[in-house]
């Protein structure tokens, strides 16, 4: 197993005490070994990508062979250029919809990160996509009208002349309750609570027991060495004796994977639905865009919606709107996306933040550390050692963030653990931020203040610090 131990096995005395509100002993005081202090920086091992960039996370990681690269921006293109209504001229990139939600992967992941939030009112939502789930998991879905996702875009030419299209399924409306709060140090914050609900439907009222669940598009860079960790060192983290002690409760969701036809190990996917990379790829191009693969070979029509299903039929693909041969070009740019360095990690602040983040107890969940499995099938992501802090499982995060709504063994107030590894750098490549698994936090002091269920402890320790302490952890997560 190649998980981090603990951060007492790695670091050495000579820490600046801290203020009372959060007190250590000094076998727990830091200065980080250099050769630790690299590896960290080298947040994804050969996959960091050479520079930080200021624009953009789109950049190979500079292990990647020239051939790689070339495949890369190949993929990239695919990634980033909008697919179109077949039939077109364009037949590498049509056979967009009928129902859809962008036009382009790069719409909802903006530079390889979090493209804008939806804002306030009623809007037809581009990277905030609406799933649809039920409260539990017994519930028949053969008679849902929407189908498993909120598509508000449709299609409205075929063959060159207005057709009668399908009707876009929904719109959303969305607005926020403030809710004021105060640190034990007196200083006070405000969080935002959501309120969603779907306008304008296409199909008349959502089924009984059904929920819409929000989605905001994350950050895709490093996927490919996550893809990389080993079940095995996943699921050790399911058997930790002293997280469980701790209250904490690593759950790995079984799900099924559309090639072998077995339930596996979820890892990608807000509620960790999908099992590999490809799948989750694949399930996006269907879900998001309207484009039919081999995995998923059926347009997202339902059977209540004809006019969806005479819609997906015309055009001149045989089979598939995407084949192979490009699926795997734009999985390849999704598994080489190399990950930004870490910075600063040094200086006494970053120090100081990152022993704070362990006595808080945030490594129960957000990992820091892997080797990937070195039989990885691709050389260039195996036998890495990665610094992603997450463990990539389910954990109950209280009531104040579900959702309601399952998926697999994902029950509604669970969610997967999301990687830490470039957070800081979000509104610095984009120009805008927003944190957890629906945008709601505007801050990552926010994001930690929402944090419930499991991480109630870490959170209740946290609005215990003082103002000092509680910046030299955001100042760290920042840094990571």
């Amino acid at each position: 197993m190649h998980l981090l131990k603990t951060i007492g096995l790695i670091l050495t005395l000579n820490f600046v005490s801290l203020t009372p509100a959060l007190s250590f002993s000094a076998d727990e005081a830091i200065k980080l070994d250099k050769n630790i202090l690299a590896e960290q920086t080298n947040t994804g091992g050969d996959m960091t990508v050479k520079r930080l960039s200021t624009r953009s996370f789109i950049y190979a990681g500079k292990g990647a062979t020239r051939k790689q690269q070339l495949d890369f921006w190949t993929g990239f293109s695919l990634f980033r250029d909008p697919w179109v209504t077949a039939p077109s001229a364009t037949k590498d990139r049509d056979g967009l919809g009928p129902l859809f939600n962008a036009r382009s992967c790069i719409a909802c992941h903006q530079a390889g990160g979090r493209a804008a939030m939806s804002k306030t009112g009623e809007s037809i939502p581009t990277a905030l996509i609406m799933r649809l789930g039920f409260t539990t998991p017994e519930i028949d879905h053969s008679n849902n009208v929407y189908g498993g996702q909120i598509q508000p875009r449709v299609t409205k030419f075929v063959d060159g002349q207005q057709s009668s299209p399908p009707s876009a399924e929904a719109w959303l409306s969305l607005e926020y309750t403030l809710i004021n709060g105060q640190f034990a140090d007196g200083e006070t914050y405000q969080l935002q609570h959501p309120k969603y609900t779907l306008t304008r439907l296409g199909y008349g009222a959502l089924p009984e027991h059904a929920l819409p669940s929000p989605r905001y598009a994350p950050n895709i860079f490093g996927a490919g060495l996550l893809d990389a960790i080993s079940d095995e060192d996943l699921l050790a983290q399911e058997e930790n004796k002293h997280a469980i002690k701790q209250g904490i409760s690593a759950k790995y969701n079984r799900v099924y994977n559309v090639k072998s036809g077995q339930m596996e190990l979820g890892r990608f996917g807000f509620k960790a639905k999908h099992p590999t990379l490809y799948q989750q790829v694949a399930a996006a191009f269907r879900d998001d865009i309207g484009i039919t693969n081999s995995y998923f070979t059926d347009d997202s029509c339902t059977k209540q919606q004809v006019l969806c299903i005479q819609a997906s039929k015309l055009g001149e693909h045989e089979n598939v709107e995407i084949p192979d041969k490009l699926l795997n070009l734009v999985v390849t740019f999704n598994r080489l996306l190399g990950v930004p360095p870490a910075r600063n990690l040094s200086k006494p602040q970053q120090q100081s933040g990152q022993l704070i983040f362990h006595q808080l107890g945030c490594q129960q969940c957000h990992t820091p550390s892997y080797i990937t499995d070195k039989n990885y099938p691709v050389a260039a992501l195996a036998k890495q050692k990665i610094w992603p802090y997450t463990d990539l499982a389910l954990h109950d995060m209280g009531e104040g963030l579900a959702d309601g709504v399952y998926e697999y063994q994902a029950t509604g107030s669970e969610w997967r653990t999301p990687p830490l590894w470039g957070i800081g750098l979000q509104k610095k490549i984009t120009g805008h931020q927003r944190f957890l698994h629906d945008g709601r936090a505007r801050s990552i002091n926010e994001a930690i203040l929402w944090h419930g269920g499991e991480a109630a402890d870490a959170q209740h320790k946290y609005t215990q610090l003082t103002k000092v302490q509680r910046q030299a952890l955001l100042t760290f997560l920042k840094s990571i």
